[in-house]
């Protein structure tokens, strides 16, 4: 089966992307259901709950960002070393991920510890301190496992393995489910257990990925022959992964910034507002997403064949399935804005806000295609090797929407949202504007040189 997940990758693109991308889509699309199921449970403890859960949703989202770089950084040299026919090399990177991610990991626990009640205060959420501390805490304890799981995920991903990816995520998520209303109900943990049964479905989910590697099943192998420190494989890793880290955190902290910008202009329930209402949109971002993350390993494996037309072929075919399918599901979002809003109606404290739920959800409708396409535009700098350009990109774009929130924030809520509107329409535009621009540009001969003197 491993053998046939690797054939396939190195295969015809059109059906590579799909294969891994379906497999991808299923194991995101769970995961993000993941995050509703959490809403579900949380909005049962009241709006104050759910207030702070959205509040402090970017702790998770930067914690996980440094695993969500390094598996893209693995991915994508990992693929490369395979479709080469280098294994040994692709074995070496691997075992050499997962210690930068422990390294890393240390200094995310003790960061993300220490700047817990300071960021409270920062966006101006002091009225809800404890419960955003509750929920967040078990973030910063369990760091590591968050971050090895991205990494386990992106080895995976990077020789085609589509069924063992997606058990992977799915035990995870399926973790977190069932444990969400033991944990917050009948362990009376309220809010901070949504945060430890997210941090225990991960670390669960990482040992059996990890076991697989361990005891061969894989074509690229973890032992005592490769496990061990390597600075050029370690910096291979890195050369893709960190930039996608600091993209991934630069996201991460523009999240916790803008949350300044909403509380001003709604209150801590605008944090609400605004965060329940996106995680749809992030549900149908789903499909870019994995779109992106099967391109990646897909055409980095083209790319190590010196096979550029099938690389590039295989960006173009993504990026046209991604609009095509963001845009009808973004279609029926907007119909079914109503009824989305009204599964968040548990308690009586949440009904006064289903009217502005629903309008929220119609206008982010309106940008989500174009969230799609700044996702795979991303995802093409790392297959050209530009990851720094995105993370430029990402930086400036970030300080773009920063400048508009604030601006959206001085005049009303109504505003802010029309503002998030326009800045994603536009970071859209200008990531898959630079994703081709750099495609053209990008010569196959200087990448293979490149890595061969690795």
């Amino acid at each position: 089966m491993k053998a046939n997940d690797l054939e396939t990758m190195l295969g015809e693109p059109k059906h590579a992307i799909r294969s891994l991308a379906l497999a991808l889509s299923l194991s995101y699309l769970v995961v993000h259901l993941n995050t509703f199921i959490d809403s579900y449970w949380t909005t049962m403890l009241g709006d104050v709950a759910m207030s702070a859960v959205s509040t402090m949703s970017p702790i998770y989202w930067i914690v996980t960002s440094v695993g969500i770089g390094l598996g893209v950084g693995v991915s994508s040299t990992i693929a490369f070393r395979l479709g080469k026919g280098d294994n040994e090399r692709a074995s070496l990177l691997a075992t050499n991920a997962l210690i930068c991610g422990l390294i890393s990991s240390i200094a995310v626990s003790i960061i993300v510890y220490l700047f817990l009640g300071p960021m409270v205060s920062f966006v101006g959420a002091n009225d809800i301190k404890q419960e955003c501390v509750d929920y967040a805490l078990p973030f910063a304890l369990m760091a590591s496992s968050l971050i090895i799981n991205g990494i386990v995920a992106g080895l995976l991903r990077s020789e085609g393995s589509r069924v063992k990816s997606m058990i992977v995520l799915i035990i995870a998520a399926g973790f977190n489910i069932v444990l969400d209303p033991i944990l917050m109900f009948n362990l009376g943990m309220g809010v901070a257990g949504a945060g430890w049964a997210t941090s225990i479905g991960a670390l669960i989910s990482s040992i059996i990925g990890l076991y697989w590697y361990f005891a061969g099943k894989m074509v690229v192998k973890i032992d005592r022959n490769t496990l061990h420190f390597d600075r050029s494989a370690s910096l291979e890793v890195l050369g893709v992964g960190a930039p996608r880290t600091a993209e991934a955190l630069v996201t991460g902290i523009t999240n916790v910034i803008q949350r300044v910008f909403i509380v001003t202009a709604g209150g801590t329930v605008g944090v609400m507002l605004y965060n329940l209402p996106f995680r749809y949109s992030s549900l149908i971002i789903v499909i870019a997403e994995a779109l992106g993350a099967a391109m990646i390993p897909v055409c980095s494996a083209a790319l190590g064949q010196n096979d550029k037309k099938k690389a590039i072929f295989g960006v173009n075919y993504a990026i046209s399935l991604s609009v095509i399918l963001t845009t009808i599901l973004s279609v029926l979002m907007f119909i079914f804005a109503d009824d989305l809003a009204g599964i968040f109606m548990n308690d009586p404290s949440m009904e006064q806000h289903r009217e502005s739920l629903t309008w929220v959800i119609r206008v982010f409708c309106i940008f989500t295609p174009f969230d799609g396409l700044r996702k795979i535009g991303s995802c093409m700098l790392q297959v050209v090797r530009k990851s720094k350009i995105s993370t430029y990109a990402m930086l400036a774009w970030a300080v773009f929407k920063l400048i508009l929130y604030w601006i959206g924030s001085l005049y009303s809520f109504e505003m802010l949202i029309y503002a998030t509107v326009a800045s994603y329409i536009i970071g859209g535009l200008w990531m898959i504007a630079l994703g081709y621009k750099y495609e053209r540009e990008t010569e196959l001969g200087f990448w293979v040189g490149h890595f061969n003197k690795i």
